[in-house]
């Protein structure tokens, strides 16, 4: 009985992971279609629509396989797998987009991050020593690894906040057997 918990678990937490991956590559693609990758606040719908997907992910799940119940602990680990499972298919999706789909955009985005850094008052020397740590860290693998954990700690944090609203306990004073 333990086992079918998990596994439904996995696999509820696997397809909404995979459509919320998905749709955050469906979203990714269009703002580079419309060439506002690095616009910051465009990112911020990437947080509703994970914010979306871990509250359809974690209300089904407790609805269709729990019976209606769900406790804040579950519910946790529902909104953090589920963004786990979207995590790879978002991360994967960013090494290609850097690597295969469009190559140049890592350069762009180190122009916007030199203008930045001069914009703030940073000297020559300081800019380049900030753009080389900077370049370290940008590139395609590492964001890919990066994207993932971010991916995980943003639905974990998301999840702690939606499974106090989504958590429904059964009342053990309420029996059907007397």
């Amino acid at each position: 009985m333990e086992e079918d918990k998990k596994n439904s678990l996995l696999k509820s937490t696997m397809n909404y992971g995979v459509i919320l991956g998905l749709s955050l590559v469906i979203y990714s693609l269009f703002i580079w279609m419309l060439g506002e990758t690095t616009n910051k606040n465009l990112s911020f719908v990437t947080y509703i629509i994970m914010i979306s997907g871990i509250i359809i992910s974690t209300k089904t799940f407790r609805d269709q396989e729990q019976g209606g119940y769900i406790t804040y602990g579950r519910g946790l680990a529902v909104g953090t797998l589920t963004c786990f499972f979207a995590g790879i298919i978002t991360s994967f999706f960013t090494f290609l987009l850097y690597t295969v789909i469009d190559p140049g955009l890592i350069d762009r985005t180190y122009a916007l991050m030199e203008n930045a850094y001069y914009e703030s008052g940073m000297n020559d020397n300081q800019v380049e020593t900030a753009l080389n740590l900077a370049k370290k860290f940008t590139n395609p693998f590492t964001m890919m690894v990066f994207g993932f954990i971010g991916s995980v700690f943003m639905g974990f944090v998301f999840s702690l906040i939606t499974s106090v609203f989504l958590k429904k306990e059964e009342n053990p004073f309420e029996s059907d057997t007397l």
